[in-house]
Parts: structure tokens; C-alpha cells; sequence
């Protein structure tokens, strides 16, 4: 059987991720990693986020592109902190106006997301949103390779290891700014994904036409 691993992001998210889980066929083992810090939760209405409960279809979207701006890429975030980080971003407005209009999709579980009928997946997340992708997330990121489109994705992953080496300890604010998934290090981050949108395209041997 499958085993069913589960990253819910905030306390709301459990619940609903946590019973489809338990509720799909062929899943007898379900891998549910708790969210531990404490984090805001967000105003989802506001910040146009979609709903907790789409937690279940194991992704769902935190923000779409801008149509009125070319888009930059979709960034897939995982993990309480570092998608807290990101929930920031989004409240102080990094990604209006002049700001990197990027697609953030929150990577709950990749196997409910499997689970989806497909036409809902594809729109979600296009072919041309997973050849211009990335991600974001407190854990390792060879963890994340089930949201990795190519090894250029990896490279420009933003992850807490993204040195190589283990973080010191301290208090959750600074494990996390020397993880570099602090705001301002995860803006940085995003910034050079999207300046780097021809070298990322020729590195990982796609098409021409989606360098423009």
C-alpha cells in the first residue's frame, strides 16, 4: 500500500487533510507531520487564499498570478513557518505592483493531490506552471522531490537546507532567519527565481517559448 504523508501548514488544516486521508483506499499507513510553532492564523478572505478545508485535495492556492502582469512562475510552500513567512509577505503586499507575480501553491500532500480528478490539477497547476517552478519548505529539499518539476527547481529551492548543513538550534526565530526562511530571505529568494528565468530555462533544457 501507499503511505499517505501529510504537512499541514496550520492547526485549521489538520482536520480536514487528516480525514481524507483516512478516507482514500489503498493509504494504510497516513504520515501526519504537525504543524508546532505557534503561527497567525490568516485572514483567508482577505489575503483572496482559498479555504482550510482545501487542505483535503492535498494543494490549494495561497495566490494567483496577477493577469494584468506577465507571470513570473508558480513557487510551491510547504511548512508552518516557512509558509507563515510567505503569509507575510503576502499581507505587506511583496507580490502587488512591482513585485514578483508568482503563483503560490500550498503542497499539503502530494498524494492527496494525486488523488484529484485531473482536469481540477491541471488547472491548478499547468504544464507551464511545473516547467516554471520552485519551492519553498522548512524541511530538506530532496524531501520535496514529488513537487519538483526538474533539477533546476531543486537548485533554486529555498529550504533550511540550504547549505548543506544542520542548523544550530536557538529560538524558532532564529533557527528560522538562519535557516533563510525569514520574509526578507524568502523574498530575496523569489526575486532571483524569477531574474533568472532564461538561465533556468536553458539549464533544464525547456522550450524556448517559455523564456519569454
Amino acid at each position: 500500500g501507499q503511505v499517505m504523508d501529510l504537512h499541514p501548514w496550520e492547526p485549521n488544516e489538520v482536520g480536514p487533510a487528516l480525514l481524507a486521508a483516512l478516507g482514500a483506499k489503498g493509504a494504510p499507513i497516513v504520515a501526519l507531520h504537525l504543524t508546532r510553532p505557534n503561527v497567525s492564523i490568516p485572514d483567508r478572505a482577505k489575503l483572496k487564499m482559498a479555504s482550510h478545508m482545501e487542505a483535503a485535495k492535498g494543494a490549494y492556492l495561497i495566490r494567483d498570478y496577477d493577469p494584468a502582469r506577465p507571470k513570473d512562475g508558480c513557487i510551491f510552500v510547504r511548512g508552518t513557518s516557512s509558509t507563515g513567512s510567505v503569509i507575510k509577505l503576502l499581507e505587506k503586499g511583496a507580490f502587488a505592483g512591482a513585485g514578483p507575480n508568482v503563483k503560490l501553491v500550498a503542497a499539503i500532500s502530494h498524494e492527496l493531490f494525486m488523488l484529484q480528478p485531473k482536469a481540477w490539477r491541471d488547472q491548478l497547476v499547468t504544464r507551464e506552471d511545473w516547467f516554471n517552478s520552485t519551492f519553498i519548505t522548512n524541511g530538506g529539499r530532496m524531501a520535496m522531490w514529488l513537487w519538483a518539476a526538474h533539477q533546476t527547481s531543486m537548485h533554486y529551492a529555498m529550504s533550511s537546507d540550504f547549505d548543506d548543513r544542520w542548523r544550530t538550534g536557538g529560538s524558532v526565530d532564529e533557527i528560522i532567519a538562519e535557516a533563510h526562511l525569514d520574509p526578507d530571505h524568502l523574498l530575496e529568494g523569489i526575486c532571483r527565481f524569477v531574474a533568472d528565468r532564461e538561465q533556468r530555462f536553458e539549464a533544464a533544457g525547456l522550450p524556448a517559448e517559455f523564456a519569454r
